[in-house]
């Protein structure tokens, strides 16, 4: 049988009688040890993004860190019904049956319940859902709440909010940074 004190684990409590070994002494002297931020608050490597059902929400402390991440490519020469995060028809409570389970900043667009042929983007926040419709001009254009840039297609106003923050009261610090995913059966 080998010395405890051979052990590569740590011997049982009271089997030891010398002082801590100096690793001993860095694993548990955390002291300088940075515990404010966590995974979610850093940036994520490039590649592959989890799923916005992938548990926790993000929580940004400044309006600032949500500049930092960037949300899932979105092809903006597709067209909308092409588009993973469209939904189609669906009603206000069934988009937020769907965001219910997903991290803040993550988002679908479906047709707007009033009116088939106009479109709203439902959001999940901190604060709960929020739903937003798109304007559409007699131009043509696009536009999300009453400062946003003008766009020619839905996937282009999108694709310009995976990267830039929401011009909406209330989601200003938010962009979108997590596509709901059309599942089919």
């Amino acid at each position: 049988m080998r010395d405890l004190s051979e052990l590569p684990w740590p011997a049982p409590v009271g089997h030891l009688e010398e002082e801590p070994t100096a690793r001993e002494q860095v694993q548990f002297d955390g002291a300088d040890w940075d515990r404010s931020s966590s995974p979610t608050d850093r940036l994520r490597p490039p590649g592959p993004r989890s799923s916005p059902l992938a548990g926790g929400g993000v929580k940004f402390r400044s309006p600032q860190e949500c500049l930092t991440l960037v949300g899932e490519r979105v092809d903006a020469t597709l067209p909308l019904e092409k588009q993973v995060w469209y939904h189609g028809v669906l009603s206000r409570s069934e988009a937020e049956s769907l965001l219910t389970l997903c991290k803040e900043c993550s988002y679908l667009v479906r047709n707007s319940e009033n009116n088939r042929s106009e479109y709203s983007l439902s959001l999940r926040s901190c604060q709960g859902f929020m739903h937003m419709k798109f304007t559409r001009y007699k131009d043509g254009k696009y536009v999300l709440g009453q400062n946003s840039p003008h766009f020619d297609t839905i996937p282009e106003v999108i694709h310009f909010y995976t990267t830039h923050k929401l011009p909406i009261r209330g989601a200003e610090h938010l962009s979108l940074l997590f596509p709901v995913l059309v599942q089919t059966l």
